[in-house]
């Protein structure tokens, strides 16, 4: 009958001159027969169990194997690196990283992804603000000509007016008929093109008005695209704000650590500076396996450099949300913080690999 075993990922762990595979969380058994499941299942409890006895790790009768997890130290206090929104891309590519494991001080640079993109568009926007600053000053140039020339022609209209006036003023007895007809004609003609003057220059002053303010917005505009262009390059150049190592974050989906040269998404965590004070391991636990996780309850810890030191720590925190890991399969995970007590034979730094061993209870 088949038998398909999909193990979950294993943690290697070293004792002595000699490295030793655990199994993370559980293994997933397809079959179709319920005495080849009780067989599966009691062959690899065995094999677990032995493996633990054989590295100090078998428990006494009636109580549960220990739930072995991998962990990372870390700090309650970090600054992670994600990659900027800096333009119209979703993608950046990795142009330059400080090494892993260097201290970087505040204010160093430690992360910049590649301008090219950006730089292109800069020049675009620098273009653009030039047009429209030179549109700006033709146009305003042109507006204001018009509006001179509307007022002299307004102005000139009053005094054909006024000449009109005087002329209309002679009394009809003192000229002939035509002429006394003809000046009064004369100042109705004169009030009209007063009154069409006036017209003409309220129009030129309101498009004058919407033209400059019409210009004056793309000029803003421009500027601002400028602006927010020049602020995402700064943001392609990310600088520490705290003191500490710096650790690679890695892919969620190939697990891989980021490198130069690669390619990340808008809002990957690519960099992580942790504090060098106030460390804590975290760990993560697969759903099957949380319920055996509680708050307070004590934990041994091992440093995968230093596997022959026990350290003692204690659960502080469990996640309420699990977290999918793609890279770890289709289970979902909880995020366990754990406290420990400094032991000063081990020098512990933000970075370093964890073997804890939790979830002892008697039965």
């Amino acid at each position: 009958m088949p038998l398909n075993v999909i193990n979950t990922p294993k943690v290697k762990f070293k004792r002595g001159n000699k490295y030793f595979n655990f199994a993370l969380g559980f293994s997933i058994v397809l079959l179709t027969s319920s005495s080849v499941v009780t067989e599966a299942v009691a062959s690899t409890e065995s094999q677990s169990v032995a493996a633990l006895a054989n590295h100090g790790y078998a428990p006494n009768e009636g109580e549960l194997m220990p739930l072995l997890l991998t962990g990372q130290v870390a700090s309650v206090v970090s600054q992670a690196f994600i990659v900027p929104k800096a333009g119209d891309t979703w993608l950046y590519q990795i142009q330059w990283m400080a090494p892993e494991g260097s201290l970087v001080k505040p204010g160093e640079v430690v992360l910049i992804f590649d301008k090219s993109e950006i730089d292109s568009r800069i020049e675009q926007l620098e273009g653009s603000l030039l047009r429209v600053k030179a549109q700006e000053q033709s146009q305003s140039i042109e507006l204001n000509a018009q509006l001179l020339q509307a007022e002299f022609e307004l102005k000139q209209a009053k005094l054909e007016l006024e000449k009109a006036v005087l002329d209309a003023s002679v009394p009809a007895d003192f000229i002939a008929a035509k002429d006394y007809a003809d000046f009064q004609f004369n100042k109705l003609k004169a009030e009209s093109e007063l009154s069409k003057k006036h017209q003409a220059l309220a129009e030129i002053q309101d498009k004058r008005k919407a033209s400059l303010s019409q210009l004056s917005i793309d000029k803003q505009r421009a500027e601002l695209e400028l602006a927010q262009a020049l602020l995402g390059l700064e943001q392609l150049e990310i600088r520490a704000d705290i003191a500490g190592p710096v650790l690679y974050s890695r892919d969620p989906w190939t697990d891989k650590k980021y490198a130069v040269g690669d390619n990340a998404r808008i809002g990957r965590q690519v960099v992580t500076i942790p504090a060098l004070n106030n460390l804590e391991i975290i760990a993560w636990v697969n759903e099957v396996d949380v319920d055996r996780i509680k708050l307070g309850e004590p934990v041994r810890l091992r440093l995968d450099s230093q596997t022959q030191v026990t350290l003692s720590g204690n659960v502080a925190d469990v996640s309420r949300q699990a977290k999918k890991q793609p890279a770890w399969g289709n289970s979902n995970w909880f995020r366990v913080s754990i406290k420990f007590k400094v032991d000063k034979r081990v020098e512990i730094i933000p970075g370093m690999s964890v073997l804890v061993e939790a979830g002892v209870t008697p039965s």
